[in-house]
């Protein structure tokens, strides 16, 4: 409170003080200072005590109006700030929501028993996976935080869908494919909140699926990449054994690995750091 009341004389003073302070710099004399210097010592946790000896020579410290009016507006609240946008039409955002196209199309394939089919649409959309992530690592334009979310998010619909219908085909057992859809069920679940608690006020609907507003990066752990390659081994074999006839011995012992890898990968987002980055709003200068 004494640095407030500081503030408030610091504020009163330059009011009075016309006899050392041209008209012109009087326009910007006192409500500016006092919210600059409010917000200067906001910003290190306490209010710093002012004294009376450094507001008699404020006319002597700034050579000109312009430089007095840039020093008492610079970092107001709410000043030159605003939130970091992307541009989220790119090649591989454009792969990815196709990849999640063939979710539905590959989900009706295989309870048809229509195997041949969905075992080609599955390689295509393994294509457009490895395709989407080459070209946003090779071109720089090409990346986004956007994709960060929205290619992981399409992998797992993608095996979510495959491992739901062919369990109801009876080609993976039903226990391996609840604990996979749980884990990725946390997973998303957790990203929708680190959305959340990333999006700067005011938190609206619009801006929070507003896949343009660019507020957190997504790094998936080594195990879960290798989880997710396992997974979509175990798929890619389980639409091949009935495609084209083939023995099924090498399933079962999937089925272990998976399950293994699959737990292994929950947990190491539970105790790894740096899952997540959360991008914080840019300053134009």
């Amino acid at each position: 409170m004494c640095g407030m009341n500081n503030l408030l004389r610091v504020s009163s003073i330059l009011k009075i003080c016309n006899s050392n302070i041209t008209s012109s710099v009087l326009r910007y004399r006192s409500t500016p200072v006092m919210l600059c210097q409010l917000q200067r010592f906001r910003h290190i946790g306490h209010y710093r005590k002012i004294g009376m000896k450094n507001v008699a020579p404020v006319c002597q410290v700034f050579e000109n109006v312009k430089s007095f009016k840039l020093y008492s507006t610079q970092n107001l609240p709410g000043k030159n700030i605003k939130d970091q946008t992307e541009n989220i039409l790119t090649v591989p955002n454009f792969l990815t929501v196709g990849r999640m196209i063939m979710c539905p199309i590959l989900g009706y394939l295989v309870i048809q028993n229509d195997y041949p089919t969905a075992f080609g649409l599955f390689v295509i959309a393994g294509i457009t996976d490895l395709l989407d992530g080459w070209i946003a690592r090779t071109f720089p334009s090409q990346a986004s935080l956007a994709g960060s979310f929205l290619d992981p998010l399409a992998d797992k619909l993608l095996l979510g869908t495959l491992f739901v219908s062919l369990t109801y085909s009876g080609l993976i057992p039903l226990p391996l494919t609840i604990l996979i859809v749980a884990r990725d069920s946390l997973l998303v679940a957790s990203g929708f909140y680190v959305r959340y608690i990333s999006l700067e006020p005011p938190r609206t609907v619009g801006r929070y699926f507003d896949p343009s507003l660019a507020t957190a990066q997504l790094a998936p752990t080594n195990i879960s990449k290798f989880n997710t390659a396992v997974q979509l081994l175990l798929v890619a074999c389980s639409l091949a054994v009935p495609a084209f006839n083939l023995a099924e011995p090498i399933l079962p012992v999937l089925w272990y690995v998976t399950g293994t890898t699959t737990v292994l990968s929950g947990l190491s987002y539970v105790f790894a750091k740096n899952t997540y980055r959360i991008i914080t709003r840019s300053r134009v200068k």
